[in-house]
């Protein structure tokens, strides 16, 4: 009997598996798009000046959602999109629109440029043991402008500091996330700097439910490569749907 049902069950998994691959492989195709490597350009330079993160078009296809420390790492650089990949990618340029400090999220509107936008989650926060998914640019464009797919599981939610932050550069929504014990999923699933702003997704609809906001690196940004944390946070996708309304746009 016991035979008979080892059997069944090797059946039913070599029967669940190329489905769940055929799923991933539609995600992908379905999100990839819609995602675009965000960072500076100098018109004078032909090659990707720096990449500093990662964003998707949301709401009408004119607008990126990111987050707002990947936009405060251009300094008084020139903030840019690229849209596509490889050699193939075009520049386009970007103004922010509406930020959200507490949950370290910026919306941006892109000049001349419409991309297919990702639908945002409206339900409930996830639950741990979730698998999400997310697709990025790890570690800028060291490898070149090629997004990279990440799946994984919400291991913990949990309230998240930025401890990195100096005292004096805090700003009153910034105390206030402290005190509120804003909530991040924490995620299983290996990321880099350059994955932040990254659309986190549900795998079964492509549906955004959250976004890549931190990498835990264990030492330095430079030792990201060869020491990886395997630990990822994620805000969840509530405070992004309120800016999209404050903008008047669609979730």
């Amino acid at each position: 009997m016991r035979a008979v049902l080892l059997i069944v069950a090797i059946a039913a998994a070599l029967a669940v598996s190329p489905a769940r691959a055929d799923s991933v492989v539609e995600l992908v195709a379905h999100v990839k798009p819609s995602v675009v490597a965000v960072g500076t350009h100098d018109p004078a330079r032909q090659q990707v000046d720096d990449i500093l993160g990662t964003g998707f078009a949301v709401g009408d296809g004119t607008h990126i959602l990111t987050a707002l420390h990947v936009v405060r790492a251009a300094g008084g650089a020139g903030l840019s999109v690229y849209v596509g990949q490889g050699d193939d990618a075009t520049i386009y340029g970007v103004t922010q629109i509406v930020a959200d400090e507490a949950h370290d999220m910026a919306l941006l509107t892109v000049d001349g440029a419409k991309l297919p936008a990702l639908h945002l989650f409206l339900g409930p926060k996830l639950d741990e043991g979730q698998e999400v998914a997310f697709i990025g640019f790890p570690i800028g464009a060291v490898y070149g402008l090629y997004p990279a797919t990440h799946r994984g599981i919400v291991s913990a939610i949990t309230p998240i500091a930025r401890t990195q932050v100096k005292s004096g550069d805090l700003t009153p929504d910034m105390i206030r996330a402290i005190d509120d014990k804003v909530i991040a999923y924490q995620l299983d699933a290996t990321s880099f700097p350059g994955n932040s702003g990254g659309p986190l997704v549900d795998p079964s609809d492509g549906s955004v439910v959250g976004i890549v906001d931190s990498t835990f690196v264990q030492s330095t940004k430079e030792h990201a490569l060869d020491r990886p944390s395997g630990i990822t946070f994620a805000m969840p996708i509530p405070p992004a749907v309120e800016m999209l309304k404050k903008a008047g746009l669609e979730p």
